[in-house]
């Protein structure tokens, strides 16, 4: 479906049965700003593409029947719901959940991609998850962050969809191939985007993710100098703290307490081999690579290199002096 509107009451026609009960006022002199409306349904996922020169604020009672994810393409809107304000710009978002009512103040020159993601359908997914009925309706937080991992895969992995869509030659022809994308869509998203069944379904232990562990091993490596500890890895990379300690467990056979102990050790004994002791202290070496408690760092370093920090600086001494 592909709309030019003159006028709003085109548009509400055509929004409304995209998403919900829609009601426009203009935001402009211009009475009646011309939107554009292009929007395709693949079997669970309608995919809307909405556009405006002129801004305009709409009214939204969202369908009981689908979730619906703003993304912005260009400009910004300020979606205004549960008594909070939340800006939807570049790479943030925002999800509305079945019934919800949201007032949407589009920028000028605004355009947002809209993705329906059916109720029924998405439930049902979670349900196999957890491998139990719900007890209660699926509910997403609303503001979404598609800067960071995992939100920022699924985001990519929406565009990617969103192209084959315009592709005649898509492999999405196909009834099998459209029907496997979209189940990884909405899969994705219920283990990237938090909701009354995150803790729930964070605590499966098929979902230990091995991308969010090799994410937190890379936040590591890059920076063991910096104050990471366990609720703030788990965090960057979006699983709960006993998620990511299981999968450390899982994949690594270590604690993320001990894989970042040992990698500030191994950098420390590095810096160490290759210093000079007139130029630089084992203090200095210590709290450089994040350990301000000397005597433990000592104590540490002692069991794991079966030699006392200072004898490795004395011997780096010996081979440069």
């Amino acid at each position: 479906m592909l709309i030019d509107s003159g006028g709003f009451d085109e548009a509400r026609t055509c929004m409304s049965g995209i998403c919900g009960a829609v009601e426009f006022c203009s935001c402009s002199e211009t009475p009646a700003p011309g939107i554009r409306i292009h929007s395709q349904t693949t079997g669970n996922l309608t995919i809307s593409y909405v556009s405006s020169a002129e801004p305009f604020r709409m009214r939204l009672t969202n369908s009981e029947n689908l979730f619906l994810v703003w993304l912005s393409c260009s400009g910004r809107s300020t979606v205004e719901a549960s008594r909070s304000r939340t800006l939807v710009s570049e790479r943030r978002g925002w999800v509305g959940n079945p019934g919800s009512g949201t007032e949407i103040s589009w920028s000028r020159d605004c355009a947002q991609l809209i993705v329906g993601i059916d109720r029924s359908s998405l439930e049902r997914r979670l349900g196999r998850l957890l491998r139990q009925a719900l007890p209660q309706p699926l509910a997403f937080e609303g503001p979404l962050d598609t800067a960071s991992q995992p939100l920022s895969g699924w985001h990519d992995g929406v565009q990617l969809f969103v192209k084959s869509l315009d592709s005649r030659s898509s492999a999405l022809e196909h009834r099998a191939a459209a029907d496997s994308v979209e189940d990884a869509i909405m899969t994705t998203f219920l283990v990237s985007h938090r909701h009354n069944y995150w803790d729930v379904l964070q605590e499966s232990v098929d979902l230990v993710p091995s991308r969010a562990i090799r994410e937190a091993t890379r936040l590591i490596e890059s920076r063991p100098d910096h104050q990471h500890s366990v609720a703030s890895l788990a965090h960057a990379v979006g699983v709960s703290v006993r998620v990511l300690e299981r999968g450390f467990r899982r994949y690594l056979d270590i604690t993320p307490h001990n894989y970042l102990r040992d990698v500030r050790l191994r950098r420390a004994r590095q810096d160490l081999e290759v210093s000079v002791p007139d130029a630089v202290t084992v203090a200095e070496v210590a709290r450089r690579h994040g350990f301000f408690h000397f005597g433990r760092f000592a104590a540490t370093y002692r069991d794991r290199f079966d030699e006392a920090p200072s004898d490795t600086l004395r011997r780096a001494g010996e081979l440069f002096g």
